[in-house]
């Protein structure tokens, strides 16, 4: 999490190839987790021009996209994702961030079904989207299996309050397995 250091790194990548893609995506993703989603957007659309063929520069422009709340935008970016690697579950999940965001909630729970991969985000994603659709139990779950698999998470002292709101959960209970 020293972002200044890996700041410095890709700087220094760029310095022996100020074309590398990869430098500027990795830089993006720099940018998002200092909350700097604007200038991820430019990082990853750079990286992008650089090498149209780096899926990697999509999902990093997706998900700076969705991170401003730029849904539309953030669609265009998944859907390049997916023509480039149709089994890209970041790039699934992302377009389920959107289709959420955009109140597209069944067309999220599809997006989640076929990333098929279990990952704190995507339990996490699909408990919001479940939570939208009424089915809190199902919500419960995912949101436990998050808890579970991510129980340092920044966000899991908010999830434990949502989990503790949900009618019909048992909150003590574990329905997964390890």
């Amino acid at each position: 999490m020293n972002f200044e250091k890996a700041s410095r790194e890709v700087a220094s990548a760029l310095l022996v190839d100020p074309a590398c893609a990869q430098a500027f995506s990795m830089l993006a993703f720099i940018r998002l987790a200092e909350k700097d989603p604007q200038g991820a957007v430019a990082d990853a659309e750079r990286a992008a021009s650089l090498d149209p063929s780096d899926a990697v520069s999509f999902i990093a422009l997706a998900t700076a996209y969705n991170s401003l709340k730029e849904f539309q935008k953030a669609v265009e970016a998944e859907r390049r994702v997916l023509s480039l690697h149709s089994d890209s579950w970041q790039g699934r999940l992302e377009l389920a961030k959107s289709f959420y965001g955009q109140d597209k909630l069944v067309l999220a729970l599809c997006e989640l079904d076929l990333a098929n991969v279990d990952f704190p985000d995507v339990h996490l994603v699909r408990g919001n989207v479940l939570t939208r659709l009424g089915r809190s139990q199902e919500a419960g779950e995912e949101f436990n299996a998050f808890l579970w698999e991510a129980p340092n998470d920044p966000r899991a002292e908010q999830i434990h309050r949502i989990v503790a709101t949900l009618p019909q959960v048992d909150h003590g209970a574990k329905t997964f397995e390890r």
